[in-house]
């Protein structure tokens, strides 16, 4: 087999960097090969030269086929080992090898054992030509042709791999991102996918800045790739989310070689400005048994998040996350309607002072009527602030409470938290709500839910000293469990402490409850600040905490939770 390559004298005047492409000649005829290679070489490209390859058979092109995949164009004889040889040929590089590239030349002494018309609709060939009519003219116009094409599809394909590779990888640490890893799916048998999620990473781009975030993602996607990518496929999906699929194995190996991972991860050490020390995961893991593997791998591992640190967690059908999905699914659907249908109602629970044994205000509730059964909070809550629904709740409380107290002087206290202080439309709604009734407004109370701790953000804080300068009065709920501190009051106008009735419902037994509740007393006495019972269910109880002073009552002792106030239009009513 020769290999021949034509040099062509550099001209001095006008000499230009060439690019040599390589040019394979198929036949059985040893006097084409010479011929054709004779004419190339008497041709002048300008900015191209040929490295020019020689294959006498169609096994033989195979072969060298098979070892070059850069050649830009090929001659083919017809007729070689068979009548039909170079034709299936055609088929193989094209089907079998899948070179879409290459320029394909069909050559044949014989045109009438191939007609060229079905030849071009049966082949993938770009031309279709006879021995006797390729000129040293017509083969220049062809071989300038073709690798114009050559390069227009390689500049193609460039073009694509690159916009490809941007949308299937991760740019700030180079590994395939989500969608490659949706695509490498489709084409795997059953795989094990392990999810790595950086516990607090929002906290280390807080505290050390983000620049030192991204480096720590960069050291733990390199770290990944060269611990496992050499067996497994490395993904970084998003922000501090990195994936490891798995071939299918045994369940007891996957977890031996996932605890493994862990480990390797935990001794991992990472230093850079600001930071030096090891990294917390959450991990994880599902099988695809079935279907939707990257969702059943996420379930798992918000449920081990949810378990704490450095946990892994297997996905199951019974995860206490996909209970609380179908949970939020169920009330989500049951809150909307029950908002359409004004199934969202109040209930009101007297506020007792203590010292004139009277009612101060009362704390409006709300409750959702469901064929024919009335639910509390304690079902829907959750639903409703995971299906987005809390803020509509309270505009409908907020605009009842309006309503009554528009009519009648009567004290009405209505829930709020954080959810509903981040809320754009919050003040918008609260401040057109007070105008169009012309409440008085000082009959209002705003009762803070303490989902997260108000003195850990100060914007939460100014929307609630916002609030009291439309002449709202702010209550503190829950206080002194949860995120409850004393800090709490710090910059705030609170007016009303209520005690979380954790501390209240055995205070007349245990020594801790009743130190707790003590030392708030005397907290809030120095502030100028009220202070209201809650969970007061027995007269032990009450009695307990009018003797250490406590200012207001709220309780089932003193009145339960009701769909209508007695003697609703005199605030001070005296309790029988």
């Amino acid at each position: 087999m020769a290999n021949l390559q034509f040099a062509q004298r550099p001209d001095k005047k006008d000499q230009v960097e060439k690019h040599v492409y390589k040019l394979l000649i198929v036949d059985d005829d040893e006097s084409v090969h010479v011929i054709t290679k004779a004419v190339i070489g008497s041709m002048r490209f300008k900015t191209y030269g040929f490295d020019i390859m020689s294959a006498y058979s169609a096994a033989e092109a195979k072969e060298m086929l098979r070892k070059h995949d850069d050649i830009a164009l090929a001659f083919v004889d017809v007729i070689m080992e068979t009548s039909d040889a170079g034709l299936l040929l055609v088929d193989h590089i094209r089907d079998v090898l899948k070179y879409d590239l290459i320029r394909l030349i069909i050559r044949t002494g014989q045109p009438g054992e191939a007609p060229e018309m079905s030849v071009i609709d049966r082949y993938d060939i770009d031309d279709y030509k006879e021995k006797t009519e390729l000129t040293v003219e017509k083969l220049y116009t062809t071989i300038r042709t073709s690798i114009k094409q050559y390069v227009q599809l390689c500049d193609l394909k460039k073009k694509y791999e690159d916009t490809y590779k941007q949308l299937t990888t991760n740019p700030l640490t180079e590994l395939p991102n989500r969608i490659k890893l949706n695509e490498d799916l489709l084409t795997k048998d059953r795989e094990i996918l392990v999810l790595i999620d950086i516990i607090a990473f929002s906290a280390i781009n807080e505290t050390n800045g983000f620049e030192v975030g991204d480096t720590i993602l960069q050291e733990l996607g390199a770290f990944l790739f060269s611990m496992y990518s050499g067996n497994y496929d490395v993904y970084h999906l998003e922000a501090d989310v990195f994936a490891i699929l798995l071939p299918s194995i045994l369940p007891k190996k996957a977890e031996e070689l996932v605890m493994d991972i862990k480990d390797d991860i935990a001794a991992l050490h990472i230093i850079t400005d600001n930071f030096d020390k090891t990294i917390d995961t959450t991990i994880g893991v599902a099988y695809d048994g079935e279907k939707n593997i990257i969702q059943k791998a996420e379930l798992a591992l918000n449920e081990a998040k949810r378990s704490g640190k450095n946990h892994i967690q297997f996905y199951r059908d019974d995860l206490k996350i996909i209970k609380h999905i179908e949970q939020t699914q169920y009330w989500g659907a049951l809150i909307k309607e029950a908002l359409h249908k004004e199934d969202i109602i109040a209930y009101y629970q007297p506020i007792v002072d203590i010292e004139t044994h009277t009612v101060d205000k009362y704390e409006m509730l709300a409750r959702l009527r469901h064929d024919g059964n009335i639910y509390t909070p304690f079902y829907f809550l959750e639903a409703a602030k995971d299906s987005g629904q809390l803020f509509e709740i309270f505009k409908y409380m907020f605009e009842q409470a309006c309503k009554i107290v528009s009519d009648t002087p009567v004290h009405l206290s209505i829930n709020i938290g954080d959810t509903e202080l981040n809320h754009p439309e919050l003040f918008s709604f609260v401040g057109s709500t007070l105008e169009s009734y012309g409440v008085e407004r000082t009959w209002l109370s705003l009762e803070i839910l303490e989902y997260n701790s108000v003195s850990e953000f100060d914007h939460i804080k100014d929307n609630i000293n916002r609030l009291h300068e439309l002449g709202l009065e702010i209550i503190i709920d829950d206080f002194g469990t949860k995120c409850s501190n004393f800090s709490q009051l710090e910059n705030l106008t609170v007016k009303v402490l209520k005690i979380d009735g954790t501390y209240i419902k055995d205070i007349d037994s245990c020594k801790d409850s009743q130190i707790v509740v003590r030392t708030i007393k005397r907290y809030a006495d120095e502030k100028g600040v009220k202070v209201v019972a809650e969970f007061v269910h027995s007269k032990e109880v009450y009695e307990y905490i009018k003797a250490i002073g406590i200012d207001y009552a709220q309780g089932y002792y003193l009145g339960r939770p009701a769909e209508r106030i007695d003697d609703l239009g005199k605030k001070g009513a005296t309790l029988s």
